[in-house]
């Protein structure tokens, strides 16, 4: 499984199943495969929360910043067709 289906399945849980626990072990799955698109998804997640997972806004900050090192964040600001390619 690739990282962008592994984050399908991250989101899945979180916005369908309201299980943020198995999404946020989703994203570290994919970070840890490399992913600066995960890295963003876990910011967002400790921002917000979930059901089982309380919002954590140094989290929160941790990860979007993995995310900016990573260059997910500038890539998806320069090309605006990444949003219209990567909603669900």
């Amino acid at each position: 499984m690739n990282t962008e289906e592994i984050i399908k399945l991250a989101h899945a849980e979180w916005l369908e199943n309201h299980d943020g626990k198995k999404a946020e072990s989703l994203l570290i799955q994919a970070v840890n495969l490399g992913s600066g698109h995960a890295a963003h998804e876990l910011g967002i997640l400790y921002g917000a929360g979930c059901n089982n997972l309380q919002p954590d806004k140094q989290k929160s900050l941790y990860w979007l910043n993995k995310s900016l090192e990573s260059g997910f964040e500038k890539s998806i600001a320069s090309d605006p067709e990444w949003f219209k390619n990567n909603t669900n």
